[in-house]
């Protein structure tokens, strides 16, 4: 009897120095910035840099290629910056569409730390920026968001009314994803971002391309078709049997697909 209460007891406090520990790092598991300057390279015939300020004084630098409609804003993924996403979302760009990667505070030199207030607060600065530059409203943007960045573009279409909005690889919520990962912590509890994107969604009347993988390694298929099954029509799935969370855009299909989407709305 002994024996077993002192296992109890040693269960219970590793478990609750897990615990502890995953409270106070949960957003170094949940953010991962890339911290080098984005370089524009070649992209720079493309793209120039833009800046915003945000409401707490930090100056944030995105890419934007100007050129006719539509407007596209495209918010990417939890990792990396915008220079990778520069090549990525090209294909935009060549069909003469206007393109703005948005970028957030703490990733690719950006002063601050990503929070989900903070990561929605400074996105629709981004769109503020955008109207204005161009003198147009938000219903003739549309919103591209990849994994964490659905999250933003969803949190912003709550806000301003928007033409469209396109997901690859989205999450009904971070929650959810989390759950799935530590099925053994209470991650509901823990929390501080939890990026609830299935109730947000609910509440937006857009027209919706969905894009996801049915293998994909890091937000599981069901909780994309979970996000789906909330949304309002207008709405597209497109699932993939032969991709993964990283390399969606990768193919010829897809790209053709979400070109057949803007040119239909």
């Amino acid at each position: 009897m002994n024996s077993f209460l002192y296992t109890a007891k040693l269960f219970i406090f590793c478990y609750t120095i897990l615990l502890t520990a995953l409270y106070i790092l949960q957003r170094k598991l949940i953010y991962y910035p890339l911290k080098t300057r984005p370089l524009l390279g070649h992209l720079k015939e493309v793209y120039t840099e833009i800046q915003t300020q945000t409401e707490d004084g930090l100056k944030l630098t995105h890419w934007y290629a100007r050129q006719g409609p539509p407007y596209i804003v495209v918010f990417h993924g939890n990792a990396g910056n915008i220079e990778s996403r520069g090549y990525v979302f090209q294909f935009l760009v060549d069909q003469g569409y206007s393109v703005l990667l948005a970028s957030y505070r703490g990733y690719g030199a950006n002063p601050g730390k990503p929070t989900e207030k903070h990561l929605i607060d400074d996105s629709a600065l981004v769109l503020k920026w955008l109207l204005k530059e161009e003198g147009i409203s938000s219903k003739e943007l549309i919103l591209f968001g990849e994994s964490l960045g659905a999250g933003v573009a969803i949190a912003l279409a709550v806000q301003h009314p928007v033409k469209a909005l396109i997901f690859n690889g989205a999450p009904s919520s971070i929650a959810d994803v989390g759950q799935a990962v530590y099925p053994f912590i209470p991650v509901r509890w823990l929390l501080k971002d939890s990026w609830d994107s299935e109730a947000r969604i609910k509440k937006v009347k857009a027209p919706t391309l969905f894009i996801h993988a049915k293998k994909d390694s890091i937000v599981p298929f069901r909780l994309g078709k979970k996000l789906f099954a909330s949304a309002n029509e207008p709405k597209n799935p497109i699932w993939l049997d032969d991709s993964d969370h990283n390399s969606n855009l990768e193919k010829e299909s897809v790209r053709e697909s979400i070109i057949d989407f803007i040119q239909s709305i």
